[in-house]
């Protein structure tokens, strides 16, 4: 459910490789509520993850068992580096609700909303790649 417009709303998951901040992953949309973070991952990117390779995830996947690493399983000294890489996300994540049809009631059919937030993220990658900052 979402909060700010109290209905239901509607997530994706994003993700972004470590090494170039390029968005390499997008999955959804699905359903607040029905879908924790978690159950998406399982979906569909935890099969797509070549064995070994593994991706960062906040506390809500702590002690899943899965191809995530959270900041508590890491030691100390390499939990700044954790936290950085997250900021990075989150910029990303905000750069997206700056496109203002995805950070108010979406107002047209359904199934459009799908179209719209991919297109955002392609138009947020090339920027990307243009040399639209991430994360300084």
């Amino acid at each position: 459910k979402s909060h700010k417009f109290e209905g239901p709303g509607l997530r994706y998951e994003v993700a972004v490789a470590i090494k170039t901040s390029h968005i390499v992953h997008v999955n959804g949309p699905f359903w607040c509520g029905d879908w924790p973070d978690l159950r998406i991952a399982r979906h569909l990117l935890h099969g797509k993850l070549p064995r070994g390779e593994f991706y960062l995830a906040d506390v809500g996947y702590r002690g899943c068992h899965d191809p995530s690493v959270t900041r508590t399983e890491l030691p100390a000294n390499e939990r700044e580096m954790f936290d950085r890489l997250m900021a990075r996300h989150e910029t990303i994540n905000r750069r997206f609700k700056e496109w203002d049809i995805l950070s108010q009631k979406f107002r047209h059919a359904e199934h459009l909303h799908n179209v719209v937030f991919h297109a955002v993220v392609v138009l947020t990658q090339l920027d990307i790649e243009d040399g639209g900052l991430v994360w300084d």
